[in-house]
């Protein structure tokens, strides 16, 4: 799944590039704040960017210790997963990585796992060049002090079912010159016992993509409109849903679609996901083996 990488980051940078004259970002964008300021008996209104650089600057933590922090299943799993990592460090870049492979002792099977991930992440050169080549991708202020271009990769794993495994890798770049580094997501779905990746057509029945779609789009348009984390907010275009309807991965109780950043809200401000409740998605769910676990 996601074979399309050159196709996807191209989009991304598209989108980012875009979202500025978005009219959809332009219809909810928080009005600046105002600080009053008495000079010689006079009060005076205007623009704090110190103010809204903070709010940006908490905001951001907090999405980042959201995503951190969430609980996943890796206890309940150390007899199928099996913890990697690669570290590497020049003069220009640090590379740092935590990625999972599956247990082929446990199943032969396994090794399409582990060969998919060896390919797609552990091709180093294929990093650097990517390090040095791709600083364009950038959606925020490039202000601060010169470092090191970093990439980071962690995981997160969940099972759903005995024989559904979804396992979530984010990417942290951080290239020098940026202010703040940017995250991007890839969503693997394998079923552990026919030893086979799942993507949208397998989870979902025909034709199901426009409510998938709307459902996002509905959930994001509310979450703007209670004015919590995410202003600035946008829905998620046609062609953007097309580029991630498989960075999804599969909960007891929710089906979670991951965006990279500047896909449905900058960096600094919303999620990284949407959570669908799974009980609102059943009808165009498919059987797959026995009914996906309610709770």
């Amino acid at each position: 799944m996601k074979y399309y990488i050159v196709t996807l980051l191209a989009l991304t940078l598209v989108s980012c590039g875009n979202q500025q004259s978005d009219s959809k970002q332009e219809e909810h964008k928080e009005e600046p704040k105002l600080v009053e300021q008495d000079s010689s008996n006079k009060t005076e209104n205007y623009f704090s960017e110190e103010s809204l650089e903070y709010d940006q600057e908490k905001t951001k933590a907090i999405k980042k210790e959201i995503l951190i922090k969430a609980k996943d299943d890796k206890l309940n799993l150390q007899d199928i997963i099996v913890d990697k990592s690669f570290f590497k460090e020049s003069d220009f870049y640090i590379i740092d990585y935590r990625y999972p492979n599956l247990n082929e002792a446990n199943n032969k099977q396994y090794a399409t796992f582990n060969d998919y991930v060896q390919k797609k992440y552990l091709n180093i050169e294929a990093t650097e060049n990517d390090l040095l080549d791709d600083k364009e991708m950038l959606c925020d202020s490039i202000n601060g002090a010169i470092q090191k271009d970093k990439r980071y990769i962690d995981y997160k794993v969940y099972q759903s079912k005995n024989d559904l495994l979804s396992v979530l890798i984010y990417k942290e770049n951080y290239y020098a010159g940026m202010k703040n580094s940017t995250y991007s997501f890839d969503c693997i779905n394998y079923d552990l016992e026919k030893g086979e990746f799942i993507e949208f057509d397998d989870f979902f029945k025909p034709n199901s993509q426009s409510v998938v779609f709307n459902k996002i789009n509905e959930i994001i348009t509310a979450e703007i409109e209670k004015g919590n984390l995410y202003y600035n907010c946008w829905e998620i275009s046609q062609g953007d849903f097309e580029v991630y309807q498989n960075n999804f991965v599969i909960k007891d109780d929710a089906i979670l679609y991951y965006f990279d950043d500047c896909v449905i809200c900058p960096s600094y401000t919303g999620t990284y996901y949407v959570s669908i409740p799974i009980k609102e998605l059943l009808p165009i769910i498919k059987a797959y083996n026995n009914e996906p676990v309610v709770s």
